[in-house]
């Protein structure tokens, strides 16, 4: 085989005789030399992609902790928000509780309805993260806790003025009959004298009941003079009532008194003309104008 080499300007040129074993041994060189040029070229592709090899091996790792974090962070909210419907619930149970116990009419709150929200879509906002809900779950258990707080503490302040205003003198000390004499100067009935009453009869039926006009303690229990069969009960507070002329006493000495029980039942012991109750009122020790009482 010959082999020509003409220079670039073609002013010469050159000749080699090449024989076919050196021409196959040229060819054996080229193909070794392009065979490792090629596994080099390949395993330097082969280095420079092992890295995206590593991360596709090691992201369904990745993707399984951030699944397992995604899963714990779910659980930690709903147990917080499942927290919080039992406090919502128990605050729904007490207002509505104290509303009956003040007499307010809630109504028109609508406790078992979502209140209504509403606003102009001007697609803006941020997406809330998980900071985002800590803060807030933060916040409405802060107000949680509050309204818990004042809420019993509202409770604590009716029952203590229910107590109190139980206990209080109000109302007449019979169901049926009328009032035969008033607190004041008077007319005694017996010698006609000019004399003062300290406290009002109420006329009715025999054996008719005779009621507590609040709660208390049953303080004197039995005879007391011209008063016959007497009921005397301390409200505390500094208040006291007197039931006289009984015919029978149907409580005992010590008893607590509910405001509306039945206590006795009407008669005319003691220094009484007919079937009464003689009613009395005392503040601090002293009588006070029944009337102002029984008008309440």
């Amino acid at each position: 085989m010959q082999v020509i080499i003409i220079s670039p300007k073609n002013t010469t040129h050159q000749h080699w005789h090449v024989s076919p074993t050196v021409l196959r041994s040229m060819i054996v060189i080229a193909l070794t030399l392009a065979f490792s040029m090629s596994y080099s070229i390949y395993h330097l592709f082969a280095q420079q992609s092992l890295p995206q090899t590593m991360t596709e091996t090691v992201a369904p790792i990745a993707v399984d902790v951030e699944g397992a974090e995604q899963a714990q962070r779910e659980a930690y909210y709903a147990k917080r928000i499942g927290i919080l419907q039992a406090e919502a619930i128990r605050l729904k149970a007490l207002t509505s509780k104290l509303a009956n116990m003040s007499g307010l009419n809630i109504t028109a709150a609508e406790l078992d309805r979502a209140p209504g929200q509403g606003g102009l879509d001007l697609q803006e906002g941020e997406v809330v993260t998980p900071d985002d809900f800590d803060s807030y779950f933060f916040e409405l258990e802060t107000h949680f806790d509050a309204q818990s707080a004042e809420l019993a503490h509202l409770q604590d302040y009716l029952i203590t003025r229910d107590n109190i205003k139980s206990a209080i003198p109000s109302g007449r000390p019979i169901k049926q009959g009328w009032i035969s004499s008033f607190y004041g100067n008077r007319l005694d009935p017996f010698n006609g004298k000019k004399t003062f009453h300290h406290g009002l009869d109420f006329a009715g039926k025999a054996g008719s009941e005779v009621v507590a006009v609040a709660d208390g303690i049953v303080s004197w229990h039995g005879a007391r003079g011209g008063y016959g069969e007497m009921i005397e009960i301390d409200h505390g507070n500094g208040y006291q009532t007197r039931y006289a002329h009984n015919k029978k006493l149907v409580v005992q000495l010590g008893e607590r008194i509910k405001k509306g029980q039945a206590i006795a039942l009407m008669g005319s012991t003691g220094r009484s003309t007919g079937p009464h109750v003689h009613f009395e009122v005392l503040r601090d020790g002293k009588t006070v104008n029944p009337y102002n009482f029984v008008k309440q």
